[in-house]
């Protein structure tokens, strides 16, 4: 029988498909490998990691090109991905001897292989960090003939540049790319293996568990199941596509408008990468950055991620009140799957005590990994050979392997993006440091805030949200980190609050119009209009965005200081959060007017101003809000239970 005209161009285009996942997966098992016996020399572990990814992100781009032209142009830069990694790998002894010269090689292939990463971070990630990165290195290689003053960088020779950013552990093979393929990408691979053998399934019975029951049932379980998932995923549009699918159209049918549906989804997935114990990419770049553990970043981040979820949960909580928006009954009669459950907790307990055992970040992301895979194939296979179910092993071992091979491919495809954002802004990094144009963005900063630590604060936010407009929140925060965290360090911040507060403004640069992706995959899984769905992430999500200066002026929030400083500070930024959710919702303990949704603002603002006088006074206005909404809702109940009173609707 005749296969049809389009047969053989199906038949390679799933044998691509089919290459490109086992290229992925062998992308993988070498992180993992090299995460047990050590990384390799570091030109050689970095070229493997950044080569490797760029040609398999023209790989994928050459799968879908529509156009003959297009998959040559791919296919043709994929070769460059490739062999800008294997000449690094090659020459990587020659490379790291300080007395080498370029050849004329090295500068050709330096410069095609630039261009690959800018064509691939454009393709993946937009045009904003190639463009910032082009602008940089024009600087560095002109700017000395071209400007003259205090924004003139010193003179610098091609062959020093090159040997910068190219030939030397700096620029596209520095710092960033030892991160992501010596710590990244184990937790990559894990959080994609997680999800492959069914951790997505028990995060959502958890929080149909925890969170089905009450006002607002459905849009609860979607917080939880947010920040469960964004334990793992470290992406705010890998949470909203992976998460959102499901919970969406489940909010839809419990009578949520479809734009409030997705900008739940939207602003609860954002908070997943500051949610411990894994986070996301930037905090293990933040690790490096201040060369301090990663176990002490995750435990000054826990009471932040715990506030931001509150957030978006008492908002949930008060609009359901408000709109009427009833009880989910059925979504609590939920059973663990304990063949998938138990995998999950073995391996996340294994990667906590390896954390806390002092082991590092590496080497305990593989134990981890190592734990789930063996509990799974204890629990899946080992049931079916010792068990009643011996006719299933085949079958079940057969399902296993796809489920490994398929998490490892995951792994493998969520690298690709990491590894070429990372080789771009590892440029632009050695271009303002070698530059020095990050220290005079950070002088001119200073300048305009006036030493005034709060403007200067004012300012940070304000540029990791500009930056963050069109690049994800690992790049936001780094290029943000560069300039302005010396500016906090320089006005009396510690580093590490200076970092976090950076790092969670880039987190809400995912929710924050006018660009915001999270917003745009949540609008696009509900079929709304982009800004219908953003008003309403910004209405759920409204409070987060004071919560980073509360990091700067309660201490107790990044557990510094006393219990009772902790216990105490944790709990005024609770009760502010309420009286701003309050305000912003329209609800507490009843409809609020106008003016008392003032009053519950003018009460988180003097929450958020640190000293006992205001929070005493904050306390007060609060207390004298809620008295007056208790009467009120006591003087409806009586005059709608009154003889002769009807009920106009």
């Amino acid at each position: 029988m005749n296969a049809g005209p389009h047969a053989p161009s199906i038949a390679a285009s799933r044998a691509g498909r089919l290459a490109l996942g086992i290229a992925c997966a062998a992308f993988s098992l070498f992180h993992l490998w090299t995460a047990v016996r050590g990384p390799f020399d570091p030109l050689v572990q970095r070229g493997v990691f950044i080569g490797g990814a760029v040609m398999l992100a023209f790989w994928v781009q050459a799968l879908s090109a529509r156009t003959v032209a297009l998959r040559i142009g791919c296919v043709f830069f994929a070769l460059v991905g490739l062999y800008g990694g294997v000449h690094a790998i090659a020459n990587h002894a020659r490379f790291m001897d300080v007395m080498n010269d370029m050849l004329p090689l090295d500068m050709w292939v330096a410069l095609v292989f630039f261009i690959a990463i800018l064509v691939a971070t454009q393709r993946l990630l937009g045009w904003a960090l190639p463009v910032l990165a082009v602008i940089a290195v024009a600087y560095y290689v002109f700017g000395h003939s071209l400007i003259s003053g205090l924004w003139q960088p010193p003179p610098t020779s091609l062959d020093t540049i090159v040997s910068t950013l190219y030939a030397s552990t700096s620029g596209v093979f520095g710092f960033m790319a030892d991160i992501g393929t010596s710590v990244i990408a184990v937790y990559v691979i894990f959080g994609a293996l997680l999800m492959a053998t069914g951790a997505g399934e028990v995060f959502v019975q958890v929080a149909q568990i925890v969170a089905g029951r009450g006002h607002g049932g459905p849009a609860k379980v979607a917080v939880v199941t947010s920040a469960l998932f964004g334990t793992v995923s470290g992406s705010a549009v890998a949470n909203v596509m992976a998460v959102g699918s499901l919970t969406i159209p489940t909010m839809e049918r419990a009578g949520y408008p479809k734009a409030l549906a997705a900008g739940i989804e939207a602003s609860a997935s954002a908070g997943g990468q500051i949610m411990p114990p894994i986070m996301g990419a930037g905090a293990f770049l933040m690790a490096e950055l201040l060369n301090i553990p990663y176990l002490t970043i995750a435990k000054s981040a826990t009471l932040p991620a715990i506030l931001y979820f509150l957030v978006i949960f008492v908002s949930v909580d008060l609009y359901a009140r408000r709109h009427r928006l009833g009880r989910d009954g059925a979504s609590v009669r939920v059973r663990l799957e304990i063949d998938k459950a138990i995998p999950l907790v073995v391996s996340v307990v294994t990667l906590i005590g390896m954390l806390v055992a002092n082991y590092t970040p590496t080497y305990a992301g593989a134990m981890a990994t190592g734990a789930l895979l063996v509990a799974s194939a204890a629990l899946r296979i080992g049931t079916a050979l010792f068990g009643h179910t011996r006719d299933g092993l085949t079958l079940r071992t057969r399902t296993f392997l796809y489920s490994v091979g398929h998490g490892l491919a995951d792994g493998g495809k969520g690298l690709i993006m990491i590894a070429v954002l990372l080789g771009c802004a590892g440029i632009l990094a050695a271009v303002l440091s070698a530059s020095g144009l990050g220290s005079k963005v950070s002088s001119e900063l200073i300048g305009i805030a006036g030493n005034n630590l709060l403007a200067a604060l004012v300012l940070a936010a304000v540029l990791c949200i500009l930056l963050g407009m069109d690049v994800p929140t690992t790049a936001s925060y780094v290029l943000t980190a560069a300039v302005a965290a010396p500016v906090l360090t320089k006005l009396g911040l510690p580093p590490l609050t200076a970092h976090l507060f950076i790092f969670y403004f880039a987190i809400l640069s995912a929710i924050t119009p006018p660009v915001c992706a999270s917003v745009y995959a949540a609008a696009a899984i509900a079929g709304e209009r982009f800004w219908s769905v953003a008003r309403y992430a910004m209405l759920m999500a409204g409070a987060v965005y004071v919560i980073p200066f509360m990091l700067v002026y309660r201490g107790g929030l990044l557990l510094q200081g006393s219990l009772t400083t902790i216990a105490y500070d944790a709990m005024i930024t609770g009760v502010a959060i309420v009286a701003m959710c309050g305000a912003m919702i329209g609800y507490l303990a009843g409809i609020v007017p106008w003016f008392a949704r003032i009053g519950l603002f003018a009460a988180s603002v003097l929450f958020f101003v640190p000293g006992m006088q205001y929070d005493i006074s904050g306390a007060i206005l609060l207390g004298a809000i809620l008295l007056m909404q208790v009467i009120r809702a006591r003087r409806t109940v009586v005059v709608a239970a009154a003889p002769g009173v009807r009920n106009h609707g």
